[in-house]
């Protein structure tokens, strides 16, 4: 069963969250499925990919989206938690 991650990010600067929570999704590996939990100073997403990831590997994707240019900024301020379903 497939698990669900709660990813937040965040960019010191003013940057808009609302782009950097649509480039992140749109980097994301295609299997992968997202959810806008939260688009205020941070943006936190609930990140479901395919098969049984570990939360190490969701951080490793998710930190290596947040390298691309795109972004530049915008870093992981953590896992908040992950649940399956």
């Amino acid at each position: 069963m497939p698990t669900t991650y709660r990813v937040r990010i965040r960019n010191g600067d003013d940057a808009v969250p609302e782009t950097a929570a649509v480039r992140l999704v749109a980097l994301l590996p295609g299997a992968w499925s997202a959810r806008l939990l939260d688009c205020s100073e941070a943006v936190t997403l609930a990140l479901t990919p395919p098969g049984s990831s570990s939360s190490a590997e969701v951080e490793r994707i998710v930190d290596t989206v947040l390298a691309d240019a795109a972004l530049r900024g915008w870093f992981r301020d953590g896992m908040a938690d992950h649940h399956s379903g």
